[in-house]
């Protein structure tokens, strides 16, 4: 018997087409590239510093996403916002960032250590874009674009149109979906140590795969993006009420 999420799915398989994945396979790598190279640079200004470090990411995202949307636009990736979306997004986000609490206390006996830290605060243009606008608007919905309406809906349709064994493919996607997303937040993560790298992994696994459920359940990837803004957001918002 098909689940909801199933035939959610399946009535977005239409939108994907055979360059998706390569093209999301692509830009991850280069992303990845792009930020290890980056790192390896030093500026001056650390303005620039956290402006490639996010170019690095979102360009090569984009543009995978302009070049499998196609005809269909934006809405051949489910960007869609109902209503109800607001309740999953809320609940997926809230749910996730206590998992990732407790995931801090057993990595750090604390929880926040993975959280934002502002140093001295001058209210301009740089910092409302590196303390708000990137990371709790613009990274949300660039990422979620990417990684559950490109990576996750790819993977589904491809698993279904080249096996025989469709129950597997809701699975499969959400955890394709949900691994490449930590995976690309691993890469950002200075010092690397192994604590940090489990804390940090295990946080953004269980957020991706959360995000991923719900998109497919849903068929929009509405949901997830406000999950994603409340996940980022209990991160800093406190942190900036604290600074």
């Amino acid at each position: 018997m098909e689940t909801v999420i199933d035939q959610a799915a399946q009535r977005d398989d239409r939108h994907t087409n055979r360059a998706a994945l390569p093209a999301a396979g692509l830009a991850i790598v280069l992303a990845m590239v792009l930020l290890v190279l980056v790192g390896g640079t030093t500026f001056t200004d650390v303005h620039l510093t956290t402006l490639f470090g996010y170019l690095c990411v979102w360009v090569p995202l984009l543009a995978a996403i302009l070049v499998t949307a196609g005809r269909g636009g934006l809405a051949a990736l489910r960007l869609s916002i109902r209503p109800i979306d607001l309740v999953w997004g809320l609940g997926v986000g809230l749910l996730a960032r206590t998992g990732a609490s407790l995931i801090e206390i057993a990595g750090y006996g604390s929880i926040g250590t993975t959280g934002a830290s502002f140093g001295e605060t001058v209210y301009d243009g740089w910092w409302l874009f590196g303390a708000l606008v990137a990371p709790v608007l613009l990274a949300p919905v660039i990422e979620e674009l990417f990684f559950r309406g490109l990576v996750l809906r790819a993977v589904y349709a491809r698993v279904v149109m080249e096996t025989s064994a469709s129950r597997w493919a809701a699975p499969i996607a959400v955890g394709v979906s949900g691994l490449t997303f930590a995976l690309m937040h691993l890469i950002t993560i200075e010092p690397a140590s192994t604590v940090v790298v489990v804390v940090v992994g295990c946080s953004t696994l269980l957020f991706g795969l959360g995000a991923a459920f719900v998109s497919l359940l849903t068929g929009r990837i509405g949901g997830a993006i406000i999950a994603h803004v409340t996940f980022n957001g209990l991160v800093i918002v406190p942190a900036l009420l604290a600074a």
